[in-house]
């Protein structure tokens, strides 16, 4: 059984915070100090991102340039997929949907090819991530098109939505509030140039309220009356969320709703050229929009100057702008043509090097995450690191003879490596699975669900039982996943066997293999162990004998141990 949400939280409710801050003064590193993944995000220099939102598929490629200071757009396509919509409703998206999601990735997927995209990468949205059927969909589409298709959270979303208007508005200053109206959802962000304060994900999708509230996309007065109470409702405590933070100078709004509601007030200003990104929209010129949008839905009219997929949702993503700047007390929203896609885009080319402007403290979200878990459960970043490290050298030395993995996944035993022990914030009996808990519900940003997933599983299994079906940490990760799982939390359990101390004894270490019989694997793994002077590995050797069953078993080696003082190297 894992630890229940119920118990975790009054185990953290009463602890006490000064122990807790002692604790960490004690045995935290200084941030600078730090060291990341050493696994680093690969790419060429175009790339190509594709959107796959409630309403419609969005694929944009984009080519950096040589001088690493901006990127070119190559091409931008759109798909409307009115069948993905019924997903919200449904939490299942079914055959005609997926043939339909499948059709269109495909045809991007060509286009993307055939501007010599390097990498392309699909993101997943509300739909699939409240569905059902999400992973399965998403397997179905990394296995029929080959295509790199993740599903993200809400607060990866909200990231990744901040890092498009960071780099589509360099003369933003100060501190600034995003609003993103999707199909599914809305983000609400606030921070400035250097970091995020506030991110969260709502319910409050054009798509989704709109098949809430307009039953048959029929609006009454009624509905369009609780529609307006029920988003009042929910972010008004939002707001007191953001004051806390200490506020806001500018409102950013982002995505189709933003855009069009802008596109409309074009036309009544008599402006219906001037640039969309930049456009100023206030408060008393929407409160007329919104009037017209419902006197036109109550009559039954078509939304002059919207587009046909937009018309039926544009009322009720217009009443979520208008309610959100009344209630975060706005007095104009500036429209940003940049969201989600183009902050992978950003997002891409930073991890990968191939953008040097000014965003270099997003360079990394992925380490800066991991860090972020840790000293908010207060973990020992020594204990971590050296885990992490010896993980790492395990993983690589082994590679090739005992597993072919990708760094990628050496990416993901890092990270576990490094936050294995964050359960001890609640307790040590049962750490593992609390650790579990922690990281899968800890809003890890930087990866993708289905990352953070497999992550928290390895966490799960640096002691304890083996992997069992009844466990959620095996069962709700994909099967194809599963292997990986069990392997690195192998590795996993080896290295924190030789920091059972706590003391970092261990300087370095060198694997060997025996081939006994001169074909096939080999049936000896040998660990030589360089223990820092005046120091022993009484500890870790004891430990390594309890725990290298579970390594043995599942690579099918039997391993050998030895300790010296002398250094070792791997060759």
């Amino acid at each position: 059984m894992h630890a229940c949400p119920a118990s975790i939280l009054g185990s953290l409710q009463f602890r006490s915070r000064r122990d807790a801050q002692m604790q960490s003064r004690k045995i935290n590193k200084p941030r600078s100090k730090r060291t990341g993944s050493w696994v680093r995000v690969r790419g060429g220099p175009v790339f190509a991102c594709i959107d796959m939102g409630t309403n419609s598929f969005h694929m944009v490629v984009c080519q950096a340039t040589p001088e690493r200071d901006h990127f070119e757009v190559i091409i931008k396509v759109k798909e409307a997929v009115p069948f993905f919509r019924r997903a919200l409703s449904a939490h299942y998206i079914d055959d005609v949907a997926m043939r339909s999601a499948l059709r269109i990735l495909k045809d991007m997927l060509k286009k993307a090819n055939e501007h010599d995209a390097t990498s392309v990468v699909a993101v997943a949205t509300s739909a699939v991530r409240e569905s059902k059927n999400g992973e399965e969909v998403l397997q179905r589409i990394r296995q029929e098109l080959k295509l790199d298709a993740k599903m993200i959270s809400g607060k990866e979303e909200a990231r990744l939505i901040y890092l498009g208007v960071l780099w589509s508005m360099p003369d933003l200053d100060d501190t600034f509030a995003i609003v993103d109206i999707g199909g599914g959802s809305t983000e609400v962000i606030v921070g400035n140039r250097a970091q995020t304060l506030f991110t969260e994900s709502y319910k409050l999708g054009a798509a989704r309220l709109t098949q809430r509230f307009f039953k048959k996309g029929e609006p009454t007065e009624d509905s369009v009356r609780e529609l307006h109470d029920e988003v009042r409702g929910v972010l008004r405590p939002a707001a007191a969320r953001v004051d806390s933070v200490g506020g806001f100078k500018t409102l950013i709004g982002t995505s189709g709703t933003v855009q069009a509601l802008a596109k409309i007030d074009r036309e009544r200003m008599k402006k219906p050229y001037a640039e969309l990104h930049g456009w100023t929209l206030s408060i008393e010129r929407l409160q007329s929009i919104v009037h017209y949008l419902e006197e036109a839905s109550l009559r039954g009219d078509r939304i002059k100057g919207v587009s046909a997929d937009r018309n039926q949702t544009v009322l009720a993503g217009a009443v979520v702008l208008l309610e959100a700047m009344r209630s975060l007390q706005a007095k104009e929203t500036i429209v940003c043509s940049a969201a989600l896609r183009e902050g992978v885009i950003v997002d891409r080319f930073l991890q990968t090097g191939w953008l040097n402007a000014g965003l270099e403290q997003h360079r990394d979200p992925r380490s800066a995450s991991v860090h972020a878990l840790l000293d908010k459960y207060h973990g020992s970043f020594d204990h971590a690191e050296q885990v992490a490290r010896l993980s790492s050298e395990i993983f690589l030395q082994t590679r090739g003879i005992l597993h072919d993995y990708s760094e990628d996944v050496g990416h993901l035993l890092w990270s576990a490596a490094m936050l294995h022990d964050v359960g001890m914030f609640i307790g040590r009996n049962g750490h593992h699975k609390h650790s579990y808990y922690l990281i899968r519900h800890g809003g890890m940003l930087g990866h993708s669900e289905e990352e953070v997933s497999v992550i928290a599983s390895i966490a799960r299994y640096h002691r304890g039982s083996e992997p069992k079906d009844s466990h959620e940490a095996y069962f709700t990760i994909a099967p194809e996943e599963r292997k990986i799982m069990w392997d690195m939390a192998a590795i996993l359990r080896l290295a924190e066997s030789l920091d059972r101390s706590h003391r970092q004894v261990v300087r370095n270490l060198l694997v060997t293999f025996d081939d006994s019989n001169g074909s096939g694997p080999p049936q000896t793994m040998r660990l030589s162990l360089n223990i820092a002077p005046g120091e022993n590995a009484h500890s870790e050797v004891w430990a390594l004998n309890e725990k290298k069953s579970f390594f043995e078993d599942c690579f099918h080696v039997k391993l050998e141990l030895s300790v010296g003082t002398e250094k070792v190297s791997a060759r």
